[in-house]
């Protein structure tokens, strides 16, 4: 009788196990690589934000914003620089800016190809002065894509390089004099 107790009470503890486990094999969603402390977005949404600044800035000779890890700083400046209404809204303006450019095209934003992407941030760039939330959304992306970009180490070394202090002293530099008529 000792036996079947054993095996019974094994095989209740993978039961278990495996139903404890179940829930985390069945999600569809990925996590996004940042963990954050005010507001939530999942993988797919942390992608498509890489595609929307990588489409502000794309790659030329020198590297786009998403190699720059652009979407990351927006995360990071919405999460900890913005009051909750404003996180909200940024929120469901990524919400609604990928359901919008699914009804546009049929594909998410970060499925479409540069030309459709391209084609779609045009419109939203006409309609800069909408007060929606995709507009906030759109807007405060761009805004912090630039910043991102801008204040960037690859930016402030190999395109304008930084100098701590800007004006440099030169002590020997041949001066030409004055010769002004006075009237």
């Amino acid at each position: 009788m000792s036996v079947n107790r054993r095996s019974a009470i094994k095989q209740l503890l993978y039961v278990s196990a495996g139903m404890a486990l179940l829930p985390a094999c069945l999600q569809h969603t990925t996590r996004a690589s940042l963990a954050l402390k005010n507001i939530k977005v999942d993988g797919q949404q942390e992608k498509m934000l890489a595609e929307l600044v990588e489409a502000i800035i794309p790659a030329t000779t020198t590297p786009g914003a998403k190699a720059l890890s652009a979407h990351l700083f927006t995360l990071i400046m919405i999460d900890d620089c913005y009051t909750k209404e404003d996180q909200q809204k940024w929120l469901s303006g990524l919400q609604q800016f990928n359901k919008l450019c699914i009804a546009k095209n049929g594909y998410a934003f970060e499925k479409c190809t540069p030309v459709q992407s391209a084609a779609f941030l045009e419109e939203r760039e006409t309609k800069k002065t909408d007060n929606s939330d995709i507009s906030f959304f759109y807007n405060t992306t761009k805004h912090l894509t630039i910043q991102a970009y801008i204040s960037s180490k690859y930016f402030l070394t190999n395109v304008q390089i930084y100098e701590l202090v800007p004006a440099r002293f030169k002590g020997c530099v041949p001066l030409k004099p004055i010769t002004r008529k006075i009237a």
